[in-house]
């Protein structure tokens, strides 16, 4: 009974690092995100708040849950191959050169944030269903700024669903 409280301490004490991370697209190969910034979405619950004499009580919907935009910070590469995938990937469906024959099997990709620990080994993946873009920021070129700094695009998507799995892709639970 003594030593209960040892069997209930943290067993990794080691924290999640925010700067290791990578974006890999199943519909590009060869195409490398070089991320800045990303974040695993938020994931809300619809619900009700039924009103009582004293206050508002909220209560848990049974309409499903909602999924936030995937908003991911690239550099882009001096041959715009990130960022002319994924420019070229909204073009095509947006319909905005010309039209396209419903149920086309690459509008959506499979796409995967890895999340990496600190010795830069994937320790999880976030996995994204159906994924595709909806927006892509432009590029901006000035040529009276000092210093060179690198170009990075946002670009943001909308997907299905989205799952977290461990390193060998198996469903946390």
């Amino acid at each position: 009974m003594a030593a209960e409280w040892l069997s209930e301490q943290p067993t990794n004490r080691n924290f999640l690092s925010p700067v290791g991370f990578k974006l890999d697209l199943e519909i590009f190969h060869g195409v490398d995100f070089f991320c800045q910034s990303a974040s695993i979405p938020e994931i809300v619950i619809p619900f009700a708040e039924v009103q009582t004499p004293y206050r508002n009580v909220p209560i848990a919907g049974s309409g499903g849950i909602n999924f936030g935009d995937l908003q991911v910070r690239f550099l882009i590469d001096e041959e715009l191959k990130n960022y002319h995938s994924i420019h070229s990937w909204i073009r095509k469906y947006g319909l905005s050169d010309e039209r396209l024959i419903p149920g086309e099997s690459d509008l959506y990709s499979n796409g995967r944030l890895f999340i990496m620990t600190s010795h830069n080994n994937a320790n999880h993946i976030v996995e994204f269903t159906n994924i595709f873009p909806v927006s892509l920021s432009g590029v901006p070129f000035d040529a009276t700024v000092g210093d060179v700094e690198y170009f990075s695009a946002d670009v943001t998507f909308k997907y299905e669903k989205y799952e977290l799995l461990d390193e060998s892709f198996k469903k946390l639970t």
